[in-house]
């Protein structure tokens, strides 16, 4: 990374020094994380209103405040496993050149620490004075999602099959954590919830190519490591394909608009077998699933406008860099 150029004002550097610890968190990962618990509680809503399997309109009027509450206090959650992974990640995130700020000492590891511990405290401590059930959902993906991922002993993330299974696990409890914001558990849930879980593996899949060199050189032994990046383009496709069928007995449209519409970059993405098109087909695919929620809540559109251009003004302020971008 480029430093700040020190003929930039004292005032902006001061600022964008401080942005540091937001931008650590890379915003732009919360999109699936908003838009897996938005489908879960999507789903739920729909169930209980007795909607028909095309509805593609909200059951009820609004977006609760206290679901925003909810879902922003699953981001402080998420954002502690984010940093947990990145703190972990050190080794082979500067070999893959990635643009973490931990990585690049622009955030140092102590107060990466500190957020991690800042954030999770307050996340499930907001959590369980809001709900119970939800806050131990949230307890469990973090769990799954951020020490069993990142941590000894499991070190998921390194082992190639403990590294698909915890992706999948903890996408399941983010959409479980947005079905139980608006109906009990059941069994419909879980129905529900495999097409989502499905595509987002299919993701998973596609993102270990691009990281392959780093993984291999850092002695991380990754899908993409074990398999070849062969296998896993033919895996994804496989996945997106069990997608697709998931979502046919739930007779639920979004859903199906999704799958099929994200099928056909994980199809591309098997056919060029390069790292441009794994990379579109990650990005377009989570797109493709917040655009369907944004059909019905139009506020969420100006929050993924919002954390985009925000994100943009801030990369290119302070390390001269255009990220993030729908280009690969």
């Amino acid at each position: 990374m480029t430093p700040t150029p020190p003929a930039r004002s004292r005032l902006m550097h001061g600022l964008l020094k401080r942005l540091d610890y937001l931008f650590v968190l890379r915003p732009t990962l919360f999109y699936p994380v908003w838009t897996v618990s938005l489908a879960g509680l999507w789903s739920a809503e729909r169930a209980a209103a007795g909607q028909p399997w095309y509805a593609l309109h909200w059951p009820r009027q609004g977006f609760a405040l206290e679901g925003a509450i909810a879902i922003g206090l699953l981001t402080l959650v998420m954002g502690a496993c984010f940093l947990l992974n990145q703190i972990t990640d050190v080794e082979s995130d500067r070999l893959n050149n990635k643009l973490y700020l931990v990585a690049s000492g622009a955030v140092s590891l102590r107060a990466a620490w500190s957020e991690t511990a800042l954030l999770l405290a307050a996340g499930l401590g907001g959590l369980l004075w809001l709900s119970r059930p939800l806050a131990l959902v949230a307890l469990l993906a973090f769990l799954v999602t951020g020490w069993a991922y990142s941590c000894a002993p499991l070190y998921g993330k390194d082992r190639p099959w403990a590294g698909i299974f915890i992706n999948l696990g903890g996408s399941g409890l983010i959409y479980i954590f947005g079905w139980l914001m608006a109906a009990p558990a059941s069994g419909r849930m879980f129905l529900s919830g495999l097409p989502y879980i499905a595509g987002i593996g299919a993701v998973y899949l596609l993102t270990t190519i691009p990281d392959r060199p780093g993984d291999a050189a850092a002695h991380k032994i990754t899908l993409a490591v074990h398999w070849g990046e062969e296998r896993i383009y033919g895996a994804a496709l496989a996945a997106g394909t069990l997608g697709v069928l998931a979502a046919l007995p739930v007779r639920e449209g979004v859903a199906l608009t999704a799958t099929l519409l994200t099928w056909l970059f994980f199809y591309t993405a098997w056919r060029r077998r390069s790292v441009d098109s794994a990379l579109r087909a990650n990005k377009f695919a989570t797109l493709i699933l917040s655009f369907l929620i944004c059909w019905r809540l139009p506020v969420y559109l100006l929050l993924l406008v919002l954390v985009f251009y925000f994100s943009k003004w801030y990369y290119r302020m302070r390390f001269q860099v255009h990220y993030p971008s729908l280009l690969t």
